[in-house]
This record gives structure tokens, sequence and C-alpha cells, in this order.
């Protein structure tokens, strides 16, 4: 499990480049985009009912690219108005990509598998991924703030975050098809303090998230 930083002027592209893999799902997970690529699952919001209502989105459906693309840029989805102030580069959005992969056997399996292993495989990958990132909202202190020139870690309410599963690997040049490889993008755009959104955070990645015992993920709220 890995972490990295989305700087905040590339927020939105990043945002598109997801949705960019994704296929409607009714017609299933395994089909290939224009460029050859393999499409993949829409993504899936996994912050509170709560927190997705008062950002004007609708629990328990698949990620709507608008909305997610309008996070990353720093908006409220639902009325257009900045969430965050414009930082030093004039961006508003960015925020943290944490990468989930299954060992390289798993996906092997996985690749191999019919349709009923496959869905147990990932079915047990998606309990992996939720159990982490409930882990870091409910345990860890994931926003450090500066009060009177002192750095305070604080627990979030909750976090903005939407994963996007796929299912094979960057492809490389030469290779006649890209090598299975399990993994979600989970994509956290920002936390909530006190029941609302934060609107001052800017967040970005310092440590790599290993495991729910392991070492976690702190957001820096600058």
């Amino acid at each position: 499990m890995t972490a990295s930083s989305i700087p905040a002027a590339g927020g939105g592209g990043y945002a598109r480049d997801l949705e960019s893999k994704t296929v409607a799902p009714e017609r299933g997970d395994y089909y290939l985009t224009p460029d050859g690529e393999m499409a993949q699952a829409p993504g899936r919001w996994l912050a509170d009912p709560e927190t997705l209502a008062r950002l004007g989105v609708r629990a328990g459906e698949p990620v709507e690219g608008a909305d997610f693309i309008a996070l990353m840029d720093g908006r409220h989805p639902g009325t257009g108005r900045w969430l965050r102030p414009e930082g030093a580069g004039g961006g508003r959005g960015g925020g943290i990509d944490v990468t989930f992969s299954a060992p390289k056997s798993v996906s092997t399996v996985w690749a191999l598998g019919d349709p009923w292993q496959r869905e147990q495989i990932e079915a047990a990958h998606a309990r992996a991924v939720e159990s982490t990132v409930r882990y870091l909202r409910e345990q860890v202190p994931v926003v450090r703030r500066r009060y009177d020139g002192q750095v305070v870690e604080e627990h979030a309410k909750d976090v903005i975050a939407a994963e996007y599963r796929h299912t094979t690997a960057r492809g490389v040049s030469g290779a006649r098809a890209p090598d299975p490889l399990l993994h979600s993008h989970v994509v956290i755009s920002g936390a909530v303090r006190g029941g609302r959104a934060d609107r001052r955070g800017r967040f970005s990645a310092d440590l790599p998230v290993s495991s729910r015992a392991g070492r976690v993920l702190p957001l820096r709220a600058r």
C-alpha cells in the first residue's frame, strides 16, 4: 500500500483520467476502452451518507464523474462554490491517492478464476479497503493544524474518499497484454470536521499506509 500527493492544480485532470477508464455497470468490468486498455468498474464512495448528502451526492450509487471532478477541483458538486481557498500556485483542488494492491499471487488467481471466484476475491479486497479507511477515520488523527505556532493533530469526523478498483498493471511497451494486478485507488479529496466539509484544508501525503495495524496516512491541513 502506498500514498502519493495529487497537486492542487492537477486534481481535476487526475479525476478525469480515472473516470476515463471506467465503464457503465451494466456492461461489466472487463471491456476494452477505445484505446485498447482494460475498462474498469465505476468508482464508489467511501464517505458516510451524511457527508455525501451535504455535498449533494447520492449515497449508495456509483461515483458520478462530474461530482468527483468537482471535488478534486476544490468545488462543491451541488452548488459549484469553492470548498478551499486559493493556494500559492493558484490551485484549489488536489488530494491524496492511497493505492491498495493485492499480492501478485491473488491477482493471478483472480485473472485465472471463473466469475464466482473473481467475485469472491473482489469482495475480500473491498472489505480490506473499507476496513482500513474506517480505521483511518476512527482511530487516527489525520488532520494537522497550526494553532498559535504549534502543530496540533486532530481526528476528522469523516474523510471524503472515492475508490476506483483496477485489475491490471500499467501497460509495458511491447507487451501483448497487461499483467493482472488487482488494486484500488482510494482518492481522498478532503476531510470533515465538526459536521461540515473542511474548506480550508490542503492535504498532502507524508507517510505510506501499510495496513490497519501498521503505519497510517496523516493528512496535513495547511
